[in-house]
């Protein structure tokens, strides 16, 4: 009896001291992987001054389909945290996969944090990769067909495609209501008119293309807060007004940005809209109270917030006295899209430096760090995965870091993706493409010296 009663206690402790283990491993490791990233963080920092920080949170365009003088000229310059491609940029798999890949390795030789290439490849009549990644109908031909799966797939499938080639990063998909029938610059780029439809099927395709970019594929950006669907006007050559109040907008265009953010969406691109009920001074992408106080208050988004091309209309024309680089900083944005490498990056940089220095960029109360900082913080994160660990922790720390980020990626509960490429391209042969506007149809770069 005795001997039963002595397994018995140690049996006891033995569980406690399992179940003691497993808790301080569930405690301390999140710490201890958190303190690494911090200081990944700061060393990257560390590594950048003033002019390369003031680079970081523009992206921008650069001529060719391959690295050559003339862009090496313009990216040494600028040291821009992202390029952002155009068709202009593509010929084949092969030639972006080079591309991409010398790209990187310039960034190392400059010595600034691997770049976040991107493309738009919404689907339908707006892509810019037309080989080596499926080819998708527009939005609102995929949502009308009430298949989530077939979304989440799609989502899925164009980020792998796109990651293969060295696009880490993709604007899409559109989230915005197409509910104004004389909208002339969404239209078939939305998923529907409804939230519903909306929900159903942008949700889906974020989901499938972030679980991607998980593997190595790229990350998608939801577009364009806070809502472009109810516009008659084209933000690249005018100024959209939306005389909505908050409240009216948070039951409907803000729906689709609020639920994608509660599962998990990383980035968002602003709208360069005018809403006078919620601010009559400024577009969202300079608004404060829009990208501060709504999008991260409100709604609660971590991520990181790119703003449209800052060379379009809606604000480069109406909104020059508000000097737009830094108000757009100052607002909340973490980066500045360019679709261009002339005047209009470089004069941003410029400003950027001199706020900078005049501390028109310090957060206060908040031992004056700075927004700039914040902001190439987020966008790091983002990038955590191209960087070179062991440049920034010892080998032990490197090789725990990155042990534990394979076990938490193991384990993360990623949903089965119903449909492969092939199954994906039978299904689109199926659906009738809708087909744009002949007048009035949207102009996809902003810059026209592109």
């Amino acid at each position: 009896m005795q001997k039963s009663k002595n397994l018995i206690l140690v049996a006891l402790v033995a569980l406690a001291g399992v179940g003691a283990y497993n808790l301080s491993k569930a405690l301390y490791y999140p710490y201890k992987f958190a303190r690494l990233e911090n200081r990944i963080l700061n060393g990257v920092l560390a590594r950048l001054d003033n002019n390369a920080r003031a680079g970081q949170v523009i992206h921008i365009a650069i001529p060719g389909k391959e690295l050559n003088d003339e862009n090496r000229k313009i990216l040494a310059a600028i040291k821009p945290g992202g390029i952002i491609f155009f068709g202009f940029n593509i010929e084949s798999p092969e030639q972006l996969k080079k591309f991409t890949a010398d790209l990187q390795l310039l960034a190392h030789q400059l010595k600034i944090p691997p770049f976040l290439i991107s493309t738009d490849q919404e689907g339908g009549y707006v892509k810019r990769v037309r080989s080596g990644v499926i080819q998708t109908p527009p939005a609102m031909n995929l949502g009308q067909t009430g298949d989530a799966e077939l979304c989440r797939a799609t989502g899925y499938h164009v980020s792998r495609g796109l990651g293969a080639m060295g696009i880490n990063l993709f604007y899409a998909p559109v989230v915005d209501i197409n509910n104004n029938p004389k909208n002339p610059v969404i239209g078939l780029r939305s998923f529907g008119a409804t939230i519903e439809q909306v929900v159903n099927c942008a949700l889906p395709f974020e989901a499938g293309a972030r679980q991607a970019h998980d593997v190595g594929g790229a990350l998608p950006v939801i577009k364009h807060f806070p809502g472009h669907g109810d516009t008659q006007t084209d933000s690249h050559w005018a100024l959209p007004v939306i005389d909505k109040n908050l409240a009216m907008l948070r039951t409907f265009e803000l729906v689709p940005f609020e639920r994608a953010i509660q599962a998990g969406a990383l980035a968002v691109m602003t709208a360069h809209i005018l809403y006078p009920q919620v601010d009559p001074d400024a577009p969202a992408t300079l608004s404060k109270k829009w990208l501060t106080e709504t999008l991260r208050r409100d709604l609660k988004f971590t991520g990181l917030v790119f703003t449209d091309a800052m060379e379009m209309r809606a604000v480069s024309e109406h909104y020059k006295n508000l000097h737009p680089p830094v108000a757009a900083l100052k607002a909340g944005a973490d980066v500045l899209l360019y679709t261009s490498w002339q005047e209009a990056p470089v004069v941003a940089k410029g400003e950027i430096i001199k706020a900078v220095e005049s501390g028109a960029l310090t957060i206060a109360d908040k031992d004056k760090s700075s927004l700039l900082d914040a902001s190439i913080e987020r966008q790091i994160k983002i990038k955590l995965p191209l960087l070179k660990i062991r440049d920034y922790l010892e080998s032990g720390d490197a090789a725990w870091y990155e042990m534990y980020l394979a076990e938490r990626n193991a384990k993360s509960e990623n949903k089965a993706i119903v449909y492969d490429a092939a199954a994906l391209a039978q299904k689109f042969a199926s659906i009738h493409w809708g087909k744009p506007k002949k007048r009035e149809q949207p102009q996809w770069l902003a810059g026209q010296k592109n």
